[in-house]
């Protein structure tokens, strides 16, 4: 089976909330706030070491039956200067953590050594399904 290493847009930063334990390395971060600032619309989103998905997403991964992730909650929320970079309004989705629990290469989501997404060929295939329009994405 193939893998891919991908890099999903940074639409913001861990919020002030986010708790986050940095003495090890990748960070292990217990409670998640993502502050989103100039969003392209992508349905994956990272500020290292998290990832937020949609819940529309979400629910494709969930309904795919794919091994190496959970999902929690996380407090998506809007930066101050969201809107004006938008030029209006922004019909924020409602998103879900992802969680990486799998082994990079083995499972259908894992993290590599430094804590990047790391996705089968059929994880790959259900997160086209959504959009990903700014998220890199190499062979691994």
């Amino acid at each position: 089976m193939s893998y891919y290493l991908l890099e999903p847009e940074v639409a913001g930063e861990l919020g002030e909330d986010t708790v986050m334990d940095t003495s090890v390395h990748p960070p292990v971060v217990s409670r998640l706030q993502y502050v989103i600032q100039d969003w392209l619309g992508d349905e994956i989103l990272e500020s290292t070491p998290c990832f937020v998905v949609t819940e529309h997403l979400a629910g494709l991964i969930g309904e795919a039956g794919l091994s190496g992730y959970r999902f929690a909650d996380a407090e998506v929320v809007l930066g101050e200067d969201a809107e004006e970079l938008a030029d209006g309004p922004i019909d924020l989705p409602k998103w879900q953590w992802l969680q990486l629990t799998g082994t990079a290469g083995s499972d259908d989501f894992g993290a590599a050594s430094d804590g990047s997404l790391v996705v089968s060929e059929r994880a790959l295939g259900v997160l086209r399904q959504g959009v990903l329009n700014n998220c890199d994405i190499e062979p691994r």
